[in-house]
Protein backbone atom coordinates (compact mmCIF):
# COMPACT_ATOMS: atom_id res chain seq x y z
CA UNK A 1 0.00 0.00 0.00
CA UNK A 2 1.42 3.59 -0.49
CA UNK A 3 0.80 6.84 -1.76
CA UNK A 4 0.61 8.85 -5.01
CA UNK A 5 3.22 11.91 -4.45
CA UNK A 6 1.19 15.08 -3.18
CA UNK A 7 -1.86 13.07 -1.66
CA UNK A 8 -2.86 15.17 1.42
CA UNK A 9 -3.45 12.90 4.45
CA UNK A 10 -3.22 14.67 7.28
CA UNK A 11 -6.84 15.35 8.85
CA UNK A 12 -7.54 11.83 7.00
CA UNK A 13 -10.64 10.12 9.29
CA UNK A 14 -10.19 6.96 10.17
CA UNK A 15 -12.82 5.39 8.11
CA UNK A 16 -10.92 6.12 5.19
CA UNK A 17 -7.87 4.70 6.55
CA UNK A 18 -9.90 1.44 7.47
CA UNK A 19 -11.69 1.28 3.86
CA UNK A 20 -7.57 1.47 2.52
CA UNK A 21 -6.46 -1.19 4.34
CA UNK A 22 -9.16 -3.19 3.42
CA UNK A 23 -9.07 -2.54 -0.17
CA UNK A 24 -4.71 -3.57 -0.12
CA UNK A 25 -6.31 -6.75 0.81
CA UNK A 26 -8.37 -7.08 -1.94
CA UNK A 27 -6.15 -5.77 -4.33
CA UNK A 28 -3.15 -8.09 -3.09
CA UNK A 29 -5.71 -11.06 -3.77
CA UNK A 30 -5.07 -9.93 -7.74
CA UNK A 31 -1.41 -9.36 -7.39
CA UNK A 32 -2.21 -5.54 -7.01
CA UNK A 33 -0.84 -2.95 -4.61
CA UNK A 34 -3.74 -0.39 -3.66
CA UNK A 35 -2.33 3.08 -4.65
CA UNK A 36 -4.18 5.69 -3.20
CA UNK A 37 -4.26 8.14 -5.39
CA UNK A 38 -6.90 11.59 -3.82
CA UNK A 39 -7.69 12.01 -0.42
CA UNK A 40 -8.09 15.76 1.39
CA UNK A 41 -6.39 17.80 -1.65
CA UNK A 42 -7.64 18.03 -5.57
CA UNK A 43 -10.47 19.35 -6.52
CA UNK A 44 -13.80 17.64 -5.86
CA UNK A 45 -17.55 18.19 -6.42
CA UNK A 46 -19.26 21.13 -4.15
CA UNK A 47 -20.13 18.67 -0.49
CA UNK A 48 -17.15 15.96 -1.09
CA UNK A 49 -17.04 13.96 1.61
CA UNK A 50 -13.18 14.13 0.63
CA UNK A 51 -12.83 17.72 2.05
CA UNK A 52 -14.13 16.05 5.35
CA UNK A 53 -11.43 13.18 5.50
CA UNK A 54 -14.00 10.80 4.59
CA UNK A 55 -12.89 9.57 0.92
CA UNK A 56 -10.14 8.48 -1.34
CA UNK A 57 -9.32 7.73 -4.14
CA UNK A 58 -7.34 4.06 -5.38
CA UNK A 59 -5.83 3.87 -8.51
CA UNK A 60 -6.98 1.66 -10.77
CA UNK A 61 -4.75 1.29 -14.03
CA UNK A 62 -2.35 -1.03 -11.96
CA UNK A 63 -4.97 -4.13 -12.28
CA UNK A 64 -6.68 -5.93 -15.10
CA UNK A 65 -10.02 -4.20 -16.07
CA UNK A 66 -12.03 -7.49 -16.27
CA UNK A 67 -11.06 -7.42 -11.92
CA UNK A 68 -12.43 -4.03 -11.80
CA UNK A 69 -15.78 -4.83 -10.71
CA UNK A 70 -14.91 -7.69 -8.85
CA UNK A 71 -12.90 -5.71 -6.80
CA UNK A 72 -15.03 -3.29 -5.95
CA UNK A 73 -17.06 -5.77 -4.64
CA UNK A 74 -14.98 -7.36 -2.40
CA UNK A 75 -13.86 -3.86 -1.30
CA UNK A 76 -17.62 -3.16 -0.12
CA UNK A 77 -18.20 -6.56 1.35
CA UNK A 78 -15.30 -6.18 3.45
CA UNK A 79 -16.03 -2.87 4.54
CA UNK A 80 -19.79 -2.66 5.20
CA UNK A 81 -23.04 -0.45 4.03
CA UNK A 82 -21.96 2.45 5.96
CA UNK A 83 -19.27 2.76 2.80
CA UNK A 84 -19.98 3.63 -0.90
CA UNK A 85 -17.56 2.30 -2.98
CA UNK A 86 -17.62 3.63 -6.83
CA UNK A 87 -16.04 2.71 -9.83
CA UNK A 88 -15.22 5.78 -11.77
CA UNK A 89 -13.88 5.61 -15.55
CA UNK A 90 -9.84 6.22 -14.18
CA UNK A 91 -10.18 5.60 -10.68
CA UNK A 92 -11.72 3.82 -7.74
CA UNK A 93 -13.82 6.36 -5.24
CA UNK A 94 -14.28 4.56 -1.61
CA UNK A 95 -16.18 7.12 0.87
CA UNK A 96 -17.53 6.85 4.47
CA UNK A 97 -21.43 7.81 4.15
CA UNK A 98 -23.18 6.30 7.10
CA UNK A 99 -26.88 5.40 6.09
CA UNK A 100 -29.25 6.63 8.40
CA UNK A 101 -32.25 4.13 9.36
Amino acid sequence: MRLKPGVRIRGLRSEAWFAFYAADEVYKEYGAEAVMTGGLEGKHSRGSIHYSGGAIDLRTNNVNKRHWEIIRDKIKERIGADFDVILEKDHMHVEYQPKVE
